[in-house]
């Protein structure tokens, strides 16, 4: 039942889905679903709340003596990592489909991305400034474009004018 509406909230999006999509996707009666969930908001709390716990942890450890190159892709390989994680994949499909607490699970998404952005902040901050390390900010701000298709969330997290300002903050140009 779940893996099934977590499928319709992804590919419709709370406000279009219907709990009969639900049932024919899982093969079941719309009252079946209702014997477990009262209502579509506390199906979709649970199958959004259920990716979120499932998604990969953030494995950004570094000490902060790490070369610069070396946290840049730590950075890209953890984000990698999690946009190809199905959960997050559904889960990303879902938030940007729907209005519906929305507020409430792109603060919970920024709390997934914080130890990647945390990382990218230090890194940039410490990198020694030299022109040589424009090859990996340039890599950052590709991270930070293409956003891996994950969403960027009410608050400009992957803002590339914040990408742009930490290169120029880590290599001034001379």
């Amino acid at each position: 039942m779940l893996e099934a509406a977590s499928t319709v909230f992804a590919q419709y999006g709370f406000e279009n889905a219907t709990m009969n999509r639900i049932a024919e996707g899982c093969g079941i009666t719309k009252a079946t679903i209702y014997a477990y969930f009262r209502d579509k908001e506390s199906l979709y709390r649970v199958v959004m709340d259920g990716h979120l716990d499932g998604l990969p942890a953030a494995e950004v450890d570094l000490p902060n003596s790490a070369p610069t190159a070396k946290a840049l892709q730590r950075i890209l390989e953890g984000i990698a990592r999690l946009a190809e994680h199905p959960g997050c994949r559904a889960f990303c499909q879902a938030l940007e489909r729907s209005g519906h607490d929305r507020s409430i699970y792109f603060a919970r998404w920024e709390t997934v991305l914080h130890p990647f952005l945390a990382l990218a902040a230090r890194t940039f901050a410490n990198a020694p400034p030299q022109l040589e390390m424009w090859d990996d900010g340039e890599t950052f701000i590709r991270l930070v474009a293409e956003e891996h298709g994950l969403p960027r969330g009410p608050s400009p997290m992957f803002r590339r004018g914040m990408a742009e300002a930490l290169v120029v903050q880590a290599c001034p140009l001379r």
